[in-house]
């Protein structure tokens, strides 16, 4: 058990702290102020200053805090007097600003106390008496006498005392209430004798005192109870009896049998969330987030919930309202800043608390009913007068009722835990859409919606799970089919409205206002960064905003864009990169419309800026391709979005330039059946568009990548007019060629077709034109040609020669196909223990060159450890090459006798444990293959 599950704190009267059973009190006036004032405001953190102020009073401010520190020093020793010095309190812990008492409310007997009385209350209501006498016993109990001691008389302490004897005094009416239900007559009379005379005023209690004698068979001292209640009322208040008197006095008159109970309604406590909006259809998806939120403002006294627009903020924090108002004494109050100008967010706060107007510091008022009173206060759409919000905010620390606050930027205020809220996930996006559906469409809904589960989740995806537009969106499923909605959602997401009068705030009439009220308030350099933005439909980097903005400020103005919830933070694609960034899709759409208006044409500098990233692409095989191939990883949607501007919307020759320079990329890089997409497209685009050398390259991939996936009458045929175009080419154009003719070499070897092999060795020659810096490319096409016409032993000397010559002038690609080939040849020869060195350097000169996929170097390395004996680590590389066959289309295995191979050693290490190898192996990069 630890420290802070030992200790009880009895606060119901003088100040004590029982330890596993022995009761001691606290010594020292000083010590039992700061403690009281803790247990007050417990599980917040409570200011050194007002610790000081509690110790010493108005002398607390001229205190050093190493004095300070001392007293809690010698509290914490009575706190927790057999913690190690060296371990960290866990029931007296420092917070930034102060310290805060960690204790469970059921450890403290105000807490207890305060939610026994609740208990009892609502027993009673439910029509429990028996039970809610019982509770009503067990909470009067723990009172001993007025609250926190000695601390009792002190100022600061005095709205939690008149709240605790409040309470008090409601828990001694329920408990009166609940007496004369189960016909404990003479009992509530003896209690009602002492509560009369020491709250006279209090006419609930007379009530029960009529009823109690009625009860009771003793009508005539019934008669006489009324008459001396309403003596007191007229002599003291000037008022005639209440409805509570009155209807418990005309019982009597009425003269009712003795055995027919009048009923005295329990008093009730306020409704604990008076104001908060209705709920509008089922709380759907954020279970989760509802439970977080509710554990984080049982311990944080200020939170901001921030999120995008429309991202269910409001939503999830009257819902957390509704769940946390009847554990506090005084509720939850909900005030929307959305209206309210800067100088009004106190008065407005002030009004939704039910203040007398006219104060002359709202915002102290505030913090003193706020100090008066334990409740949750929400402050929603901070973001509209956020420097006021924060400043009223900052005025509120350390009083006893916790904030809430949403904002779609932080506070950042002192003591401020900050919780972001993403969009809804797939499901939970599409569990939300169809219960909006249902009541869209109403009674007559016969929709079978596990039919729509296809465009459910389209449409989901279209907005980025954002509940409004989510929302706006099945409200249209009276006029529309889901199909057409998907339509409209995916061609502009933000131009999704409320349609007919609605409901909910202005500002959220339509997903494109909501994300406008934020953008307007936005600098110049963020405004033009957000418009910009627009043209990337995805994840994009800091490098590219600055080029589509050329602002030399762009870390900054990412940063505020995040800040403000128009950016959403992705952080790297992997470790080390560089962090992403991405606009919703609602946003992109406001965005895109602003450029509009402002005449900007922001793909223009996107293209721009993916032409000069793709041209700059270093020389094949070289180890700097590394960077680019991240480079591109990282910006992969401008990359998408460019080709797509440039070969489908408005075809220009820099499509083409681009594919021609991307088929490594797509093939290498677990992008085939994108690759081949693209290629396809350009191949059969208008013809003459682009440069000739680029479609000749183009179709070059293409053919090869057909070829590796069993086409070959079609992949021959794309690489023959590859060939053709690509006669005469020289300087950069032969460079260009050559590379492609070197990758389409392997794949024209395997679907061994020797004449097209003979006729592109021919071709790499020709283009090369004798240029030494080509000579690897040409000698590796020849080689290759070789090999499929006779993978004799005697080759293995001439590849060994050129993987050094590879190495030497930065080729890796050639470097790990020539490695890759000799393993090969020496496994036909079977001799697997020599191959297995050269397999293992075909994979790691893969890695080296940034290839993330090389199913045929993965299945030479699998054969050769196979053949070898290595049957575990064979089978886990074997799941990475089917599954890098099956990522690219492509048929396996390329040598006939791997299905043999992976059947014996199947049987060799056991059914079961081969599938979990290579379903291992499946999830394993070429890298992490290449180090094992």
């Amino acid at each position: 058990m630890t420290a802070r599950d030992a200790i009880r704190f009895r606060d119901l009267g003088p100040l004590e702290v029982e330890r596993a059973g022995s009761v001691q009190p606290i010594s020292g006036v000083r010590l039992e102020a700061a403690l009281a004032l803790l247990l007050i405001h417990l599980g917040h953190a409570v200011s050194h200053d007002a610790l000081a102020e509690a110790i010493w009073g108005a002398e607390g401010a001229h205190r050093s805090r190493t004095t300070l520190d001392s007293h809690i020093h010698r509290l914490r020793r009575l706190l927790e007097p057999d913690r190690d010095a060296r371990g960290a309190p866990t029931v007296l812990v420092r917070e930034p600003g102060g310290y805060r008492l960690s204790v469970l409310p059921e450890h403290v007997d105000s807490a207890r106390f305060v939610s026994l009385a609740a208990d009892a209350d609502a027993l009673l209501t439910g029509g429990d008496p028996g039970r809610a006498l019982e509770v009503a016993d067990a909470a009067g109990a723990l009172w001993r006498g007025r609250p926190y001691g000695a601390a009792a008389d002190l100022p600061w302490a005095g709205a939690a005392v008149a709240r605790l004897e409040e309470i008090r005094g409601r828990l001694r009416e329920t408990g009166i209430g609940a007496m004369v239900a189960v016909g404990a007559h003479d009992r509530a009379l003896a209690e009602l004798e002492v509560a009369v005379a020491e709250e006279p005023l209090r006419e609930p209690l007379w009530a029960h005192r009529v009823t109690a004698y009625r009860a009771a068979g003793r009508r005539a001292q019934a008669l006489s109870t009324y008459t001396r209640a309403r003596e007191v009322l007229l002599d003291e208040l000037g008022l005639e009896p209440g409805p509570l008197l009155r209807a418990a006095h005309a019982a009597v008159l009425a003269d009712e049998p003795a055995d027919v109970p009048v009923e005295i309604p329990a008093p009730r406590r306020a409704e604990p969330a008076p104001d908060l909006p209705a709920a509008r259809g089922r709380f759907v998806g954020r279970e989760d987030d509802l439970a977080a939120l509710t554990e984080i403002l049982t311990a944080r006294a200020l939170v901001t919930l921030t999120g995008a627009a429309g991202c269910g903020k409001t939503r999830l924090a009257v819902e957390v309202a509704r769940r946390i108002a009847p554990t506090l004494p005084d509720g939850a109050r909900f005030v929307d800043l959305t209206s309210a100008t800067a100088d009004r967010v106190p008065d407005t706060v002030a009004s939704a608390l039910e203040l007398p107007p006219g104060a002359d510091d709202p915002a102290g008022a505030v913090r003193g009913s706020l100090s008066a009173h334990r409740m949750l206060l929400v402050l929603d759409n901070c973001e509209h007068v956020l420097d006021a919000a924060a400043d009223l905010v900052e005025r509120l620390a350390g009083t006893a009722s916790t904030v809430l606050c949403t904002s779609r930027e932080p506070l950042e205020v002192d003591g401020e835990h900050v919780v972001g809220l993403e969009p809804l996930s797939g499901p939970a996006g599409a569990e939300l859409l169809r219960d909006r559906l249902g009541s869209a469409r109403g009674e007559n809904d016969h929709h079978n919606h596990d039919e729509d589960a296809d465009v459910i989740a389209e449409i989901v995806a279209a907005v980025d799970g954002l509940p409004l537009a989510l929302e706006l969106a099945a409200g249209r499923a009276r006029s529309y089919t889901l199909s057409e909605i998907a339509a409209q959602v995916r061609a502009d997401a933000s131009s999704l409205g409320r349609v007919g009068r609605g409901r909910g705030t202005p500002h959220h009439r339509t997903v494109r206002d909501a994300v406008d009220t934020g953008y307007r308030d936005l600098p110049p350099a963020l405004a033009a960064l957000h418009r910009a933005a627009s043209a990337i439909p995805g994840p994009f980097t800091a490098a590219l905003a600055a080029s589509i903005t050329a602002d030399p400020d762009v870390p900054d103005v990412v940063a505020g864009l995040v800040h403000r919830s128009l950016l959403t933070a992705l952080g790297p694609a992997r470790s080390g990169g560089a962090s992403r960034f991405a606009q919703l899709a609602t946003v992109r759409g406001h965005a895109a419309h602003q450029a509009a208006q402002a005449g900007e044409e922001p793909a223009s500098a996107r293209d721009a800026w993916v032409e000069r990233l793709v041209r700059a692409r270093p020389r094949f095989g070289s180890a700097r391709n590394v960077g680019w191939y991240r480079a591109l990883d990282d910006d992969r949607a401008a990359v998408r979005a460019t080709l797509h501007h440039t070969l489908v919307d408005a075809p220009s020759a820099i499509g083409p330039a681009l594919a021609a320079r991307l088929g490594v990329h797509w093939t290498f890089g677990g992008m085939a059946v994108e690759g081949e997409r693209w290629l396809r497209g350009t191949a059969s685009a208008a013809p003459g568009l682009g440069r000739r050398a680029d479609r000749a390259a183009v179709r070059i991939d293409l053919g090869g990548l057909l070829l590796v996936q069993g086409r070959a009458d079609e992949g021959a045929a794309h690489l023959r007019a590859g060939l053709r175009d690509a006669a005469g080419a020289t300087g950069a154009d032969a460079d260009l060629l050559c590379a492609a003719c070197t990758v389409a070499a392997g794949a024209v070897a395997r679907a061994g077709d020797l004449a097209l092999l003979a006729d592109l060795a021919e071709a790499t020659r020709e283009i090369a034109a004798g240029s030494a810096a080509l000579a690897v490319c040409v000698r590796t096409v020849e080689l290759v040609h070789e090999t499929a016409a006779a993978p004799a032993p005697q080759l293995v000397p001439a590849y060994l020669a050129l993987h050094r010559a590879a190495r030497a002038e930065d080729n890796l690609y050639t470097a790990w196909l020539t490695a890759a080939n000799a393993a090969r040849i020496l496994l036909y020869a079977g001799r697997a223990t020599d191959s297995l060195p050269l397999a293992r350097e075909a994979l790691r000169a893969s890695a080296e060159a940034g290839l993330r996929h090389n199913a045929y170097a993965l299945e030479v390395y699998a054969t050769a450890l196979g053949r070898a004996g290595e049957h575990p680590a064979a089978l886990r590389v074997f799941g990475a090459v089917e599954e890098q066959h099956r990522g690219a289309s492509a048929v396996w295995p390329w040598d006939p006798n791997v299905a043999a191979l992976i059947t014996d050693m199947r049987s060799a290490v056991g059914a079961d444990r081969a599938d979990q190898l290579r379903a291992a192996g499946a999830k394993a990069s070429l890298a992490q293959l290449a180090d094992a």
